[in-house]
């Protein structure tokens, strides 16, 4: 929603934005969506089973779910990583994961289930920071559908405006199963602002070259799409190319030696 609140200023401000979502619907049974991954943890323990895509009659959206098995008897705790691909939270705040997730039994087995994020890679377990802890008692057992009552909701406030990975492990020996489904981050977009006193962009609409008249030295120049995701980003330049981009509508955000943020809107021809 677009709202002119004067000659000199505009603002554009989006609110509860799904910036990353997946069901693992498309994925092949066995196996993994694109861009996940899966893994031991550092002692490679538990080579029998590993994360995988089941067809599940209880998911959350029928019909596959992501699904992971106890193991017992390796010699020591089993780890098993399942991480997202890179969800980009440049331009949003207020974010949260939110998923479903059952487990097996209802016996207690000592299963620990924790989300953690990292920052900087999708695999270097060293570069995570847990951020939730669960027990057994936290979930239902996979005789329950996953409706309502399965939902977890994990706030992701403190990674607002960087790129992320969200790793689901389950940590157990001869313990319990984990299922999750219907995975989201979702936030709230942050505000695009216009001054129309500065700083140029021609021409526009474009099919590809467009050039930054500024009155100041350019430090960096982001391309933004219409959902607040940073496309690409330019360092000391004023011509950026937007030949490779598809047709429509992008943000074009420059930022000036000084500090100073300038936003326009540009049109891709």
């Amino acid at each position: 929603m677009k709202k002119i609140y004067s000659l000199l200023f505009i603002a554009i401000t989006t609110l509860g934005y799904s910036q990353f979502a997946e069901n693992f619907d498309t994925a092949t049974t066995p196996g993994l969506p694109v861009g996940w991954t899966s893994f031991r943890g550092a002692n490679a323990l538990g080579t029998e089973f590993d994360w995988t895509t089941v067809a599940a009659p209880r998911a959350n959206t029928a019909p596959n779910c992501a699904f992971v098995r106890f193991e017992a008897d390796t010699g020591d705790v089993n780890e098993d990583w399942l991480v997202t691909p890179l969800i980009n939270l440049t331009n949003y705040s207020g974010a949260s994961l939110t998923f479903y997730g059952n487990q097996q039994f209802t016996a207690p087995w000592g299963t620990v289930y924790e989300i953690k994020v990292s920052t900087t890679s999708q695999t270097d377990i060293s570069s995570f920071t847990n951020i939730v802890t669960y027990g057994e008692s936290d979930f239902l057992t996979a005789a329950t559908p996953m409706t309502a009552t399965a939902l977890k909701t994990v706030a992701l406030s403190d990674y607002n405006g960087q790129q992320i990975y969200i790793a689901f492990v389950m940590t157990q020996d001869d313990g319990d199963n984990w299922f999750i489904d219907t995975v989201g981050v979702t936030g709230t977009l942050s505000t695009i602002s216009f001054d129309s006193q500065s700083n140029t962009v021609y021409p526009n609409p474009t099919t590809g070259l467009v050039t930054i008249n500024s009155n100041e030295a350019i430090e960096a120049v982001k391309i933004i799409g219409m959902l607040g995701n940073v496309i690409k980003t330019h360092k000391n330049t004023n011509t950026i190319d937007l030949s490779d981009l598809e047709t429509g509508s992008y943000f074009v955000s420059i930022v000036t030696e000084s500090g100073k943020v300038t936003t326009r809107k540009v049109i891709k021809k």
